[in-house]
């Protein structure tokens, strides 16, 4: 049986939006994660710079 053209095209562009949905969700996440880390290594760093300059 064969599957109608609207058919067809509406099951790929479901697929394709699943693909880039998750595509910005995973970089979104990884974005996030990456910010986070730097702002606790710039706090890190703006610690122990006052603690050198308080010696």
């Amino acid at each position: 049986m064969q599957q109608s053209p609207i058919s067809s095209f509406l099951k790929f562009l479901i697929g394709f939006l699943t693909l880039i949905s998750v595509s910005f969700g995973v970089t979104y996440a990884v974005n996030t994660i990456a910010q986070s880390q730097d702002a606790s290594q710039s706090a890190s760093a703006a610690k122990a710079l006052m603690l050198k300059v308080g010696e």
